[in-house]
């Protein structure tokens, strides 16, 4: 009997064509977001396919991301000097 698998939740799964049209980019912008882990993807065999969702919270992460307020610590020391570089001279025996 079949069993009915879904990937990940069930979305839908984007061609490059179809991703270079929505985000309005070339074929070769979209593979350099690629190639640099820039962009959520997966590989489907040789093809490059992408999460729709995924692309969506990318596309437009202030959309999803609840604002972070850090305080900051007021420092009134001074700030600290530069470790000076300090020079290590190798064996003779191994240089030559």
């Amino acid at each position: 009997m079949p069993v009915d698998r879904t990937y990940g939740n069930g979305a839908r799964m984007l061609t490059l064509a179809e991703l270079c049209e929505w985000l309005n980019i070339t074929e070769r912008h979209a593979r350099k977001l690629v190639e640099r882990d820039a962009i959520p993807y997966r590989k489907v065999g040789h093809l490059l396919r992408f999460p729709e969702a995924e692309i969506e919270e990318w596309s437009h992460p202030d959309r999803h991301a609840t604002p972070q307020v850090t305080a900051h610590p007021r420092n009134t020391s001074r700030p600290s000097k530069k470790r000076g570089i300090t020079r290590s001279t190798l064996p003779k025996s191994l240089i030559e």
